[in-house]
């Protein structure tokens, strides 16, 4: 008996079991039906829960520096479209504009992976997390180098007037209705340009500036404001200046993930008010020790994002009704058995997930699910002889119009794998299918 012990136990820490000598004391099975929490039975802090859904509070979506895989990383779709005046040259071009579609990209990750720490308040000791999403440049095998990055020359359409403007058509639609590819399915980027007369006028001053549109955005002034190469007032030329405009994109795709300015009221405690100086002058309201570095601001260096707005950039991208989960791959509909989660202490996920593979509930864990939960084809919940599962209102699916496993419950000896719940659970397309009683 003690050799089949030892021999659960080495199984157990591999993760799952294999087929053994031990296998004949192990048993696997499908949960059929899930139990009630009897009311004697219900710890204080579930029943306090009851009627109260946490899974709008952003702070929920905040990833766990220890536990990063119960936060999958999230890849957003991007097309890039370059508008050109049919007159003369004034954005990136067939020549370069391949290159810089993806260079821009590549240098937005960048900023994504390296979050800097918050600046404001000054002193303070607000988290660098990762921010666990980053975007990727959609294939489109008709272009000439299989991305989706499109040239479109158009007198009408190639510009973007600002508010001050009396041509303003920052907010105008026109662009995306005409030119936009996969729309739902992509985030279309407009690389657009002030206008040629604008260009001459010697009061026109070239300001980069974006706007969001839920699911697309534009970008004005980039070509202007970098050209070939950026030269500094020292006459030096700055290679990465001609990528400068990332803290831009950065931004405005952040309004896409339901971030909001930081300056100002923008729901999140960790992101302090401010005057939303660019520098600092000496003189009020700038004359502080330290200017904003987040990325919602409109400062030099926008590269620090708070674990609020982390928080809400997930909360969205979870989030079906909103238009940005559409642009998202689609990385939770296919099986990667490397992506298996494994709670090997207690945890409440107090947030919606999408997971890739499949989600082990270990000996000596209690694991409660009080949102909803995508799992892929192939892909089941495993609760082993002395783990538990509480589905607290929770709602089960694959996400992906297909089917998922089920809930496995693992029985040795005189243990089994025990599911209960209460709030009313949903289970959706479980291929192996549980009733609720």
């Amino acid at each position: 008996m003690q050799t089949l012990f030892r021999c659960f136990l080495l199984f157990a820490v591999v993760g799952y079991f294999t087929a053994s000598s031990c296998s004949s004391q192990l048993k696997k099975d499908y949960v059929s039906q899930v139990a009630p929490i009897i009311p004697a039975d219900l710890p204080t802090e579930y029943a306090t829960t009851k009627g109260k859904s946490p899974c709008n509070d952003r702070m929920n979506y905040v990833p766990d520096p220890e536990f990063l895989d119960h936060t999958p990383e999230k890849k957003i779709r991007v097309n890039v479209h370059f508008m050109l005046s049919e007159k003369v040259k004034n954005n990136f071009d067939e020549t370069d504009g391949y290159q810089f579609a993806r260079q821009i990209l590549y240098e937005c990750n960048k900023y994504l992976k390296n979050n800097l720490k918050m600046s404001l308040p000054v002193g303070n000791n607000t988290p660098q997390l990762p921010l666990r999403y980053s975007y990727a440049l959609d294939v489109d095998p008709s272009t000439p180098d299989g991305y989706a990055t499109y040239f479109h020359r158009d007198d009408e359409l190639y510009h973007m007037n600002g508010t001050k403007s009396k041509d303003r058509n920052h907010g105008s639609r026109k662009v995306f209705e005409k030119y936009g590819k996969n729309k739902g399915e992509a985030l279309n980027i407009f690389m657009m340009e002030p206008h040629l007369d604008s260009l001459t006028s010697p009061t026109f001053t070239v300001t980069g500036r974006g706007i969001a549109f839920g699911n697309w955005i534009k970008l004005t002034a980039v070509y202007q404001n970098t050209r070939d190469t950026t030269i500094n007032e020292r006459g030096a030329k700055l290679i990465n200046g001609r990528y400068a405009q990332q803290r831009t994109l950065n931004h405005e795709i952040g309004h896409c993930l339901g971030m909001a300015h930081s300056w100002r009221r923008d729901g999140c405690d960790d992101t302090p008010e401010h005057a939303n100086c660019w520098g600092l002058t000496g003189k009020p309201p700038c004359d502080g020790k330290a200017i904003s570095n987040n990325m919602m601001d409109y400062i030099p260096v926008a590269q620090s994002v708070t674990p609020c707005q982390i928080g809400t950039a997930h909360w969205t991208m979870s989030n079906k009704k909103r238009k940005i989960r559409g642009c998202l791959k689609k990385t939770w509909c296919t099986f990667k058995k490397d992506k298996t989660i494994e709670i090997k202490q207690d945890h409440e996920w107090n947030g919606a997930k999408d997971i890739e593979g499949h989600l082990v509930v270990m000996d000596g864990a209690t694991l409660t699910l009080r949102c909803r939960l995508s799992l892929p084809k192939r892909a089941k919940i495993i609760v082993y002889p002395k783990g538990k599962l509480i589905l607290d209102g929770a709602t089960l699916e694959n996400d992906c119009g297909e089917n998922w496993e089920g809930i496995e419950a693992w029985s040795y000896g005189n243990d089994t794998g025990e599911v209960v719940y209460f709030n009313s659970p949903t289970i959706n397309n479980a291929r192996n299918k549980i009733t609720v009683l």
